[in-house]
């Protein structure tokens, strides 16, 4: 049987209560002196940005759920393991052979190099295996997340908002009353992903959201930082958002050539635009974003931050409206 401390790592996938501000402050305690010169708690706590956020709500809910737990395995008279085990095999719905299958063909070309080149009744018993094993951790999340709201646990713990300046090209009216800052990377899946669902935001806030695009092309990615500067290029003419999106719809295309055949095909000015990228014109520009992701608490693409609260990953369009719709109840 899974350990009581193994679900509970699982169990913390599941979405957090609504959040009430936070009231007491932390003291501003010295960490560090070089000479004279003080390094407070607050300076560390910034530096760490959003880890630090995420590592402290890691262990709240971890003692939230642990703490629930045991309230209610203590009123079942059952041991908290017994009494998990037992609320999460009524939600598991059994595994048949055709998802297997379904899932054995959606991601037969990912297989890791161990596994290549085997067929689906090779594969059958780990893909079920490991499926069954899914379906129980996230049977268990939602147990957890129901013994949350029946105990009334209300969380007083928020994220501070980081001010993040809004520059760079941008799609909304300026009079928005919610700007999300997006740092991103032109080569990045999950980026081109989360940009399906900014439009969408754009589409049902048209009034109330103003995006803006910060570069932030990460290091392992061969084209992304010369596709930051494409884009940069491009908004010279006035054609940033057909150049942003024509990278994220040929992501394998990146290549310098491609960048200035997609020029053409997009009727800039191409001689200006081959001058502008071959020069590096807006190479420190790029890294001056990237700079400031970095101090932000960026560290992978794509980042938002809607009104300075920040949201890591391509999200799903309801968190991120979610988000939207918080920050337009706010003064």
């Amino acid at each position: 049987m899974r350990s009581l401390a193994a679900i509970l790592v699982l169990a913390t996938a599941c979405a957090h209560e609504a959040i009430a501000p936070q009231t007491a402050a932390a003291p501003k305690l010295v960490a560090a002196k070089i000479g004279d010169q003080v390094i407070t708690l607050d300076e560390v706590d910034a530096a760490a940005g959003h880890e630090l956020f995420e590592l402290r709500t890691t262990a709240l809910d971890h003692i939230i759920n642990e703490r629930v737990i045991e309230a209610a395995a203590h009123q079942a008279n059952k041991s908290p393991e017994d009494l998990l085990h037992d609320l999460a095999a009524d939600k598991v719905v059994p595994l048949t052979d055709a998802e297997a299958e379904q899932f054995f063909e959606a991601n037969h070309d990912r297989l890791p190099e161990q596994l290549a080149g085997k067929s689906f009744a090779e594969l059958k018993p780990l893909i079920l295996r490991a499926l069954g094993e899914q379906k129980r951790a996230e049977a268990a999340a939602a147990v957890v997340e129901d013994l949350r709201k029946k105990a009334g646990v209300q969380v007083f713990f928020e994220e501070p908002k980081v001010q993040v300046a809004a520059t760079g090209p941008s799609r909304g009216p300026a009079t928005a009353r919610v700007i999300i800052v997006e740092f991103s990377d032109f080569q990045c899946p999950f980026c081109a992903r989360g940009r399906q669902v900014m439009d969408q935001v754009l589409s049902s806030y048209d009034k109330d959201v103003r995006l803006v695009h910060r570069d932030f092309p990460l290091s392992f990615h061969e084209f992304a930082e010369k596709a930051a500067e494409a884009g940069r290029c491009a908004d010279e003419q006035n054609k940033f958002w057909a150049m942003h999106d024509w990278m994220f719809d040929n992501q394998r295309n990146l290549s310098v050539s491609d960048l200035k055949q997609a020029a053409v095909s997009l009727s800039l000015d191409a001689p200006k635009f081959s001058e502008c990228l071959d020069a590096g014109k807006y190479l420190d520009a790029v890294k001056s974003d990237a700079k400031a992701g970095e101090r932000a608490g960026v560290r992978g693409t794509p980042a938002y931050f809607v009104n300075g609260r920040f949201l890591n990953g391509a999200q799903p369009l309801e968190k991120v409206k979610a988000e939207v719709d918080r920050a337009l109840k706010e003064p």
